[in-house]
């Protein structure tokens, strides 16, 4: 049992109870919804109803617990590919059987309304004139500044004072991803005040709570992530090389995204249905007809790219306009295309280290590295049967497979391409590099270079 396809496992799992909880919410009452379909107060308390959402609420642990017993036997399996390839492909069975679940349950109540004739003043149609709320005082922008900032000083550093070429690197791609994040932050916060209000019926006071629900939400998600980012940025930078220290950075920040943004969508969906449980108003807007399987929002009558969820702080596409089709098709085809990093680890894990010794020079290779040395320009040699303590830099880290660049106790940095189980092992040093190979004919090559320099 491998403890990192452990963790790789639980990495792929952390989806599903996620989705099963915001999926499992929507069968609750509120904003005159109930599993995404607008409902009158008849509707909402027929017997009817309850009895789709709880068939609803059994099918949808049914495929939960699926999910959660075929998972376990993916992370016992000792090869890290076959765990990536299969829990690619679980997590794809983890994110669309339960939408279909959902899919299915929509359709049937909103059959059930067509049935019924629960119909609203403006079923179809697109409410355009809505009572105003009171305004709500906007985060001032000077709130989002210092995490941008923040997060781009290991930049500053870098620039300033550059660290090993690999390590710089891998600094630089994490803290430019962090830049990106907390700028993202400062543009998008103001999105959710620029849609229309979040009005149910002709109550402008509810409208003003439920608008400033939302509101207050989005922005404390924004403001966390922003601030959680830069933290992480300046963790990363603080630790410099080590990546011990860069996996539990990682770790925290990726666990505290996830439980900020969770409490912020729950926190969102409590106040709405607090506030609008049990009312007795006939709905002022019903929009059903726009949302395809109450999930994908379609309306071209709206010019808007991104509209609000009807449930929750968050925003949604509209599928109508063509930057939306691309997005979608994009965020599908590399959802898609996921099991194919396992494929490529399946030729990192498997396939064999391979070397040759042509006109002087040793070209060792594995799937798609090559590293090349003229032995003419090897200034020192040496056989080991066991590797010095090292961290990885950038590259693969694999139980059978070490290749790429990595920091070595005694020589600094070093590429390697190795079995760390099958010794000895070949380290070359010349006036720019130093390399570790492990292969077959270590031995030889080892002593054709002591031979010529005893010569």
């Amino acid at each position: 049992m491998s403890w990192g396809n452990l963790f790789l496992a639980a990495c792929f799992y952390l989806a599903l109870p996620i989705l099963y909880a915001v999926l499992r919410n929507s069968a609750k009452e509120r904003n005159n919804l109930i599993l995404s379909v607008t409902l009158t107060p008849e509707g909402r308390n027929a017997p009817e109803v309850e009895g789709i959402c709880r068939a609803y609420r059994k099918k949808l642990t049914w495929i939960f617990l699926l999910l959660t017993v075929i998972i376990i036997p993916i992370a016992l399996l000792p090869w890290v590919s076959i765990v990536t390839t299969l829990g690619c492909l679980w997590l794809i069975a983890a994110l669309v059987l339960p939408f279909w679940c959902f899919g299915q349950a929509h359709n049937k109540l909103k059959a059930l309304k067509k049935d019924r004739g629960w119909y609203t003043p403006t079923q179809g149609q697109t409410v355009v004139q809505l009572p105003p709320a009171k305004p709500m005082k906007r985060t001032p922008t000077m709130w989002f500044l210092p995490p941008v900032l923040l997060s781009a000083l290991p930049l500053i550093s870098l620039a300033l004072d550059p660290w090993d070429a690999e390590e710089a690197m891998v600094l630089g791609i994490t803290v430019g991803m962090c830049v990106f994040v907390t700028a993202m932050s400062l543009a998008f916060y103001p999105l959710v005040f620029r849609q229309r209000l979040d009005a149910l019926d002709a109550d402008q006071t509810l409208t003003a709570a439920l608008t400033r629900v939302r509101r207050y939400n989005w922005t404390k998600c924004w403001l966390l992530m922003s601030y959680m980012t830069a933290a992480y940025s300046l963790a990363v930078w603080s630790t410099g090389s080590s990546m011990g220290w860069y996996m539990v950075w990682t770790g925290l920040y990726t666990v505290g995204l996830l439980i900020a943004s969770l409490q912020t969508e729950f926190a969102a969906r409590r106040a709405q249905r607090r506030l609008t449980l049990g009312r007795t108003e006939m709905p002022l807007v019903d929009e059903d007809d726009y949302w395809i399987w109450g999930m994908f929002y379609y309306n071209p009558n709206n010019t808007h790219l991104m509209v609000n969820e009807r449930v929750g702080m968050g925003m949604s596409m509209n599928l109508a306009r063509p930057a939306a089709k691309w997005l979608m098709g994009i965020t599908a085809a590399i959802l898609l295309l996921m099991p194919l990093l396992g494929v490529w680890l399946m030729a990192e894990e498997f396939l064999p280290i391979e070397w040759t010794l042509e006109d002087g020079t040793l070209t060792v290779s594995q799937a798609l590295t090559i590293y090349r040395v003229d032995l003419d320009q090897v200034t020192g040699a040496e056989l080991l049967e066991e590797l010095p303590p090292c961290r990885r830099v950038a590259g693969t880290g694999l139980e059978n497979l070490l290749k790429g660049g990595f920091t070595v106790e005694g020589y600094g940095s070093a590429k390697f391409c190795l079995n760390p189980k099958e010794p000895p092992f070949l380290v070359l040093e010349t006036a720019d590099q130093t390399y570790f190979f492990g292969f077959d004919g270590a031995e030889a090559i080892y002593a054709q270079i002591s031979e010529v320099s005893y010569e």
